[in-house]
């Protein structure tokens, strides 16, 4: 058995290189064949830097918000507009586009939406900026489903079925208008986004819990001992976390002005900036290589471990504003 099945793969690799060295010997074929290995070898690596983007610039708004939008919902509808339209969806790619071999910007994008989609879903749970006597806003809670949607899904799902399906794109679209809706209803004031405490402590509760799930993968990454130098996942984990962070940064930011009343009362005004500032600090982290080295490393670094550091730090500040608004509302009822 053994033997005869040596043999059959030895004849199929003799068929496969007599077919090939037959295909070399015509002109037009050996064109096409060269052609390939040009694109492959030269086009793809080239496409792959032009396409690639990590945006994550610190002072990105959402232009002009009037009163009683919401600045928060506005900037967090301008993110994901930003990235479908602007830097282009990469992580659902399939594999004959560039976009398919990059590691970080995929990544980012993932994490950025998965930030996203924590903050929406607390603005929309029961103690949330629109929770009413008859539950859910519409549009908000069709924002926040939406964001679930695996960003991996392109046109066709095939791990589900061979017919065409919802992109990942056409979802998010979907969701970013759903905001948008929402933010006009809160203008005409057919919808309401209640600034109360409870709301923001709400917001705080959801943010720790995403730290915390950043922290807990750079753990679970650390843990495994990879090889520094054979370590071929370290940049998803690290630009994923930067995705969440970068997010959580600039809608937070955000969140601060629609809630400064909220905060002026309670003296936690100057706190929640620096809340902001730490996470800006740990977003901001851009090495050039991603290096996940042993902590006492005198040659490498390891930026995971300087990421989860910078981490902590914004989450020991939001546990504290979060400590301090649940403290005075107990008082100011």
């Amino acid at each position: 058995m053994t033997q005869r099945f040596a043999e059959t793969t030895l004849n199929a690799i003799a068929a496969a290189l007599s077919g090939l060295a037959a295909l070399l010997r015509h002109p037009s074929r050996r064109f096409v064949l060269w052609a390939f290995a040009v694109v492959v070898v030269l086009v793809f690596p080239i496409a792959m830097l032009v396409i690639s983007k990590i945006d994550d610039n610190p002072d990105f708004t959402a232009g002009n918000v009037t009163a009683p939008r919401s600045r928060g919902v506005a900037v967090a509808a301008a993110l994901i507009s930003r990235e479908l339209d602007v830097n282009r969806w990469r992580a659902n790619d399939p594999f004959f586009l560039p976009g398919a071999w990059l590691r970080d910007m995929p990544a980012f994008q993932l994490g950025l939406v998965g930030a996203l989609s924590r903050v929406v879903g607390a603005l929309n749970a029961e103690k949330g900026v629109a929770f009413g006597p008859n539950g859910a806003e519409v549009n908000l809670n069709h924002a926040a489903g939406l964001l679930k949607y695996p960003g991996t899904v392109w046109k066709f799902d095939t791990r589900k079925s061979w017919l065409p399906t919802a992109s990942a794109e056409k979802q998010y679209r979907n969701a970013q208008r759903s905001l948008d809706l929402y933010n006009d209803l809160v203008a005409t004031g057919s919808s309401t986004f209640d600034r109360r405490p409870e709301a923001l402590i709400t917001v705080l509760e959801a943010l720790i819990r995403d730290l915390d799930e950043v922290t807990e993968a750079i753990d679970h990454h650390l843990a495994e001992g990879r090889s520094v130098l054979l370590d071929f996942t370290v940049d998803s984990v690290f630009y994923g976390n930067k995705g969440r962070l970068y997010a959580h940064s600039i809608v937070l930011r955000e969140l601060g002005r629609d809630f400064e009343t909220v905060l002026t009362d309670r003296r936690q005004g100057e706190t929640w900036t620096r809340l902001v500032d730490q996470l800006a600090g740990a977003a901001r982290l851009r090495p050039w290589m991603v290096w996940s080295a042993t902590p006492d490393s005198s040659i490498l670094p390891n930026h995971l471990a300087s990421q989860g550091y910078l981490t902590l730090r914004a989450r020991m500040q939001a546990a504290e504003v979060l400590a301090a608004l649940k403290q005075d509302n107990i008082r100011k009822p």
